[in-house]
Parts: C-alpha cells; sequence; structure tokens
C-alpha cells in the first residue's frame, strides 16, 4: 500500500470518527445543559411554593381588615412550625437580597414596629415583596418598593406625597 492509499484510507475512516465523536459530545454539553435546567426549574418552583407559605398569612392579616377571627388565624399561623420550615427554606434557597429584606421586616415585627410605625412595617413589607419579584421574576425590574402595594392602599400616593410614609 502506497502512501496515497493509506492517507485516502485514513480520510476515510477518520471523517465518521471525528463526526461521531463531535456528536457525543454535543450530546454531552446538550444533556448537561437540560439537566441543569430541569434542576433550576424544580428549584423556582421549591422558591414559589415557599414564598406563597410565606405570604399567605400577611394576605389574610390584609384581607381581614375587621374580622379579628382571621388576623388571629394569620397570627397563629405565623408563629407554627410550617411556617418557621417555610423562613427556614426562604434563608436556604433565596436570594441574599431577599433573605435581608425577610429579615428586616420580620424584626420589624418582632420589635412591634407594626404598632409604633405602620408605615414603616407597611416599607418593609413592600421591600420584601419586591425582593421575591427580583428572585422569581426580573432582577432589572424599574418598579419601587411602594409600587408592590398600590394595588392594595388607595391614598398611597396622596401619602408619599405627603410624606407620611417613608
Amino acid at each position: 500500500m502506497d502512501a496515497q492509499n493509506t492517507f485516502t484510507l485514513v480520510t476515510a475512516l477518520g471523517a465518521p470518527v471525528l463526526v461521531f465523536i463531535g456528536g457525543l459530545i454535543s450530546w454531552f454539553f446538550k444533556t448537561q445543559k437540560e439537566e441543569l435546567k430541569a434542576i433550576e426549574e424544580r428549584a423556582l418552583e421549591k422558591r414559589i411554593e415557599t414564598y406563597n407559605k410565606i405570604l399567605n398569612p400577611f394576605i389574610t392579616l390584609f384581607a381581614a381588615k375587621e374580622n379579628q377571627k382571621m388576623k388571629d388565624k394569620a397570627l397563629d399561623e405565623i408563629t407554627s412550625i410550617d411556617y418557621r420550615k417555610a423562613g427556614f427554606n426562604l434563608i436556604t434557597f433565596g436570594s441574599d437580597e431577599m433573605v435581608n429584606a425577610y429579615n428586616e421586616m420580620m424584626q420589624g415585627f418582632y420589635s412591634g414596629e407594626s404598632t409604633e410605625n405602620p408605615n414603616q412595617t407597611m416599607k418593609k413589607f413592600a421591600n420584601f415583596l419586591l425582593s421575591i419579584r427580583k428572585d422569581v421574576y426580573n432582577k432589572n425590574t424599574k418598579l419601587k418598593d411602594w409600587d408592590m402595594l398600590r394595588f392594595m392602599i388607595t391614598d398611597i400616593d396622596t401619602l408619599i406625597k405627603n410624606n407620611r410614609i417613608p
């Protein structure tokens, strides 16, 4: 066999082998990417589930208005073991910004700030909601903290304009 035939034989056999190896490498990276995407989606679902558990008693408190029984039930939920577990999940799986906002809000509640300065407590709650939005949906959102509560507070623009809320 001369050099020309050897080169032709290597070229004829080498090309399919290289295509096969390239296909394997592409398949490997595609599989890894899909697996990472699936893990990220499961983590996002877990965070959303946790955020819903954390927010549920607050939604009840805001919706209850004059219904003391509903308010008491919401406060009992906040002190429950399940709520504490959700808090641990939130601290474990949430973004740094969201964890800091949650801690600030809860420290405000623990210190009695909601009675002494309800507007500051509302601002911390709004900041917490905004941090959840950034964590789950859009890190570069243009919304501000008070935009998160605009749907609940009818005179929010007047309160902001008159510096009654920080």
